[in-house]
């Protein structure tokens, strides 16, 4: 797998878990939120097509 630099974008529903996550300091739910929702997205992001 190549690295290069990615960006991603949030949805308003999950730049609101982020601010929960960390207003709640909710280490479970942001281990979570890495694993399901930005894992999967860098994957993606860094698959050569």
């Amino acid at each position: 797998m190549r690295l290069k630099p990615i960006v991603l974008t949030l949805s308003p529903q999950e730049a609101q878990e982020v601010v929960r996550i960390d207003m709640d300091a909710d280490s479970r739910g942001a281990l979570d939120f890495v694993r399901h929702v930005l894992a999967k997205r860098v994957k993606e992001a860094l698959q050569t097509h």
